[in-house]
C-alpha cells in the first residue's frame, strides 16, 4: 500500500460495533453504536442501522437484525398477514465498498447517524408498538 492510497473500509472507524455473529463464508455483522443510548448486547426487537460485509460487498439497512426471530419473540410467527421485514426494513445501500473514503461518503449520503434506534413491543392495549429506545426503557421501568 502506498502512503497516498486510501485504507480499506473498516466499519469500526465509523461508529459501528462488530457483532458476535458468524455468517456464511465469513460474513461480518455490525450495528451502529449510539453513545447516548443504553444498547447492551444484541436485541432482536431493536430497530437500528445494521451493516454486513462479505469481502467488499456491503449491505446497510435500517431495521431489525433478523425479522423472523423478532416475529417469533413477539408471538407473531403464525400471523402471515403482517411481516416485520416489510414494515420495518429499509435498505440504504447494497454494493461494494473497498476503501474508507468511499465508505465514509456512503455513510454520510445515507445519513445513518441521524437514525435513532427504536424497539418493538407487543402491548395488550395497543398491539404492536414501535417506541423510541429511551421511551421504551422508561415505559418498562414504570410500574403498571
Amino acid at each position: 500500500m502506498s502512503p497516498t492510497s486510501n485504507p480499506a473500509f473498516t466499519p469500526e472507524r465509523h461508529a459501528f460495533r462488530k457483532l458476535d455473529l458468524d455468517g456464511p463464508g465469513g460474513m461480518q455483522w455490525f450495528e451502529l453504536h449510539h453513545p447516548d443510548f443504553v444498547m447492551e448486547g444484541r436485541d432482536p426487537l431493536r430497530l437500528n442501522v445494521y451493516l454486513t460485509r462479505d469481502g467488499d460487498f456491503t449491505t446497510i439497512w435500517y431495521g431489525l437484525i433478523d425479522p423472523l426471530i423478532a416475529e417469533a419473540k413477539l408471538g407473531m410467527d403464525d400471523d402471515r398477514g403482517m411481516e416485520l421485514a416489510q414494515l420495518y426494513e429499509t435498505i440504504l445501500f447494497r454494493g461494494d465498498i473497498g476503501d474508507d473514503a468511499f465508505g465514509a461518503s456512503v455513510l454520510k449520503a445515507t445519513r445513518v447517524t441521524r437514525m435513532a434506534p427504536a424497539i418493538l413491543r407487543m402491548s395488550d392495549e395497543h398491539g404492536l408498538e414501535c417506541l423510541p429506545l429511551d421511551a421504551a426503557r422508561d415505559k418498562q421501568e414504570r410500574p403498571a
